[in-house]
């Protein structure tokens, strides 16, 4: 079969194996952890595409990031499929079957080793460290992100290949280089880290640097040089780098120095490295999110640092026996930088869906090296093949496990829970989806046990514990369990004062608890965030409130003497619409009472 044949069939058998792993998540659910704002509750989103929608994703600093291509992309799929979460998952998936295909193509182009570059593909759309970038919804940034990544890697080897031609053909791949750049940064900042793999690409397997262009025969070019060629490729970088930090600074999602000491990031970055390589080999125990942690001694972070050195000084000393070793391992040491904790954004310790892209350079080395390894041995070819089978149908049994973890809310964060410690936000978000599904008892258990955990400085900062005290305050108050709804609302206030919702609840409990003067200075206080319609001035808006309260509480008597009083205190003022409107509650309460 002509190799090019060959491996049109290879990328279509990566594709159709994928999307057969990951086709259970099409009839997955929307989780409650950022798909509402990415899209069940974003008015802007759940419209489709429209004039207004395309202008905000330009103009939006929501969720902490600047990716107008991800908020069209999803915008589109409203437009496509509405709220149903199995259209949106299927995109998800496409994208990441056609990246584990480009892939493949890629890296052929690039080296021309046609089972090596397969290997690498099947690796990478295989492992269960990326099921959170292809089950997750609001994850469709990394996918797309990923997409663009691949094209402007194979139109740069097409480029680089013609270097010396130098024609109209030759410019074009550097702009469609350059085009599909800029698209992976509207769709994902982290792709800012793209130029330094170009140069990495450079080095091998393009073999354009002068160090192994000479060994080659080529006069290679100098670093200056390749450097000086990707100038408008850090310049895109640079206006993207400036575009996220707005965007993080317009919603305070950067965790300050004061928070997170420069030592406890260096200490956070080098543990993360070595996790990160310690899940590529065994994947288990995978969780969203892993928290935060404070509790390193010394020697963690110390190994982590001299293991890192001793590989990286590995890498750089065979750079001229195994080029490959270097250029994939300074790929994973640098396309992780934008994610690794020196600049800290959100809670999280580290997250699977952070090593979909770094992940291919340590594919790269494995698939480059390891058939070395077997040279000596008898039937070298049987053993490689017996050993690549094996560690993929470990890796197909581990997707398919974790994804099934992703069905719904309730059954990612149970896992979530069960594999970590002390995890805020996990207890707080299986506690909301157990609530919507109806099992209050359990619901309750777990906000529970999220205001028992002590936040560190980092989970300060992004601190759900008020909203698990709101929360559990309404199943309080659905349950007639006035004194603990009381305390779990006042609790809320108490850190979140400007919220009415907060203010309006607390009052309804005071008046079952009989604390009227308290429950007035309650209703008082929300009414800023509620305020008065024609005809009510601030005493008929907390009348009306204290009726509603007697009213849930079953004080019937109590609520029909509140509504007499709004009644003659409407009629003082000449608003007879208003005093009709509460003559007939008073006779709808006294034949219920009756």
């Amino acid at each position: 079969m002509p190799e090019k044949s060959r491996a049109l069939i290879l990328s279509l058998l990566l594709a159709l194996v994928t999307l057969a792993v990951y086709w259970p998540a099409t009839h997955f659910d929307f989780i409650n952890y950022d798909d509402p704002d990415y899209v069940v509750l974003n008015s802007q989103i759940q419209h489709g595409v429209t004039r207004a929608s395309l202008v905000w994703a330009f103009k939006a600093s929501y969720a902490s990031n600047w990716h107008p291509l991800t908020w069209i992309s999803h915008a589109i799929d409203c437009s496509l499929y509405g709220l149903k979460p199995g259209g949106h998952h299927r995109t998800n998936l496409l994208f990441h079957a056609a990246n584990a295909a480009l892939l493949f193509l890629v890296l052929f182009e690039l080296t021309g080793a046609q089972w090596r570059s397969a290997l690498v593909a099947a690796l990478f759309a295989w492992h269960p460290l990326h099921v959170e970038s292809v089950a997750w919804v609001s994850e469709r940034k990394d996918v797309l992100s990923t997409f663009f990544w691949l094209l402007t890697m194979g139109a740069y080897a097409r480029y680089a290949k013609g270097f010396k031609v130098k024609g109209l053909k030759f410019k074009v791949y550097y702009l469609l280089a350059l085009l599909f750049f800029a698209l992976g940064l509207l769709a994902k900042p982290m792709v800012v880290t793209l130029p330094f793999v170009l140069l990495l690409l450079d080095f091998w397997p393009l073999r354009r640097s002068a160090e192994l262009g000479k060994k080659d025969g080529a006069p290679g070019l100098t670093w200056v040089r390749l450097v000086l060629e990707k100038i408008p490729f850090f310049a895109l970088a640079a206006l993207d780098c400036l575009a996220t930090f707005w965007a993080q600074k317009e919603s305070n999602s950067v965790v300050s120095a004061a928070a997170l000491p420069v030592p406890e990031r260096i200490t956070n970055a080098l543990v993360s490295y070595v996790l990160y390589l310690w899940k590529t080999l065994w994947p288990v125990d995978l969780a969203l999110p892993y928290p935060y942690s404070h509790e390193w001694t010394f020697w963690p972070p110390a190994g982590a640092g001299v293991l890192l050195l001793l590989i990286s000084a590995g890498a750089i000393l065979r750079r001229r026996q195994q080029p490959y070793l270097l250029a994939g391992w300074f790929w994973f040491l640098g396309t992780l930088v934008p994610v690794i904790g020196l600049v800290q954004v959100g809670l999280q310790f580290m997250a699977d869906r952070y090593s979909y892209v770094p992940l291919i350079g340590i594919f790269i080395m494995a698939a480059w090296a390891i058939p070395g390894a077997w040279a000596r041995w008898p039937r070298p070819g049987f053993v490689f093949s017996a050993v690549v089978a094996g560690v993929l149908m470990f890796l197909l049994a581990g997707t398919e496990a974790q994804l099934q973890y992703w069905r719904s809310s309730v059954t990612l964060f149970s896992h979530t829970v069960a594999v970590t410690r002390n995890n805020i936000l996990a207890e707080y978000n299986l506690g909301e989806a157990l609530a919507r599904e109806g099992d209050t008892d359990q619901a309750t258990v777990h906000y529970q046990r999220a205001l028992a955990i002590l936040p560190n400085p980092v989970e300060a900062q992004y601190n759900s514990q008020p909203q698990a005290h709101y929360n559990l305050g309404l199943i309080f108050r659905s349950q007639k369990k006035w004194p603990e709804a009381a305390a779990e609302f006042r609790a809320f206030t108490q850190t979140e004062p400007g919220e009415a919702g907060g203010h309006l609840n607390l009052g309804v409990a005071l008046v079952a608890l009989d604390q009227m003067d308290q429950a007035r200075e309650e209703f008082r206080q929300a009414i800023p965030a509620h305020p008065p319609v024609a005809g009510e001035n601030e005493e008929i808006i907390i009348l009306l409130r204290i009726e509603s309260a007697y009213l849930e509480s079953g004080r019937l008597s109590n609520a029909i003497s509140t509504a007499q009083n709004i009644r003659d205190a409407t009629l003082a003022q000449g608003r007879q619409d208003l005093a009709d409107a509460a003559e007939k509650r008073i006779e709808s309460y006294r034949a219920r009472k009756n």
